[in-house]
């Protein structure tokens, strides 16, 4: 088994700050996603991952996570 380095959230860490702006951006492109009711929810959670993929957000938040437990 292993570990991650993840800090403790703090406002005044740049990195921190732009991670929670990031996924409040990335709540906004998601809920705009179309999930009919009868959709598998492996079928809807790619459909999210493919948008926010399409929006540059995936990579940006990836980004900044590898950037965040690097230190």
């Amino acid at each position: 088994m292993f570990t991650l380095p993840i800090p403790r959230f703090d406002t005044k860490n740049a990195p921190h700050a732009e991670l929670a702006a990031a996924g409040a951006e990335a709540e906004k492109v998601a809920a705009k996603v179309v999930i009919p009711d009868n959709l598998h929810f492996q079928t809807a959670r790619r459909r999210v991952r493919e948008a926010l993929a399409a929006a540059g957000i995936a990579k940006r938040i990836d980004t900044l996570v590898t950037k965040l437990l690097d230190g």
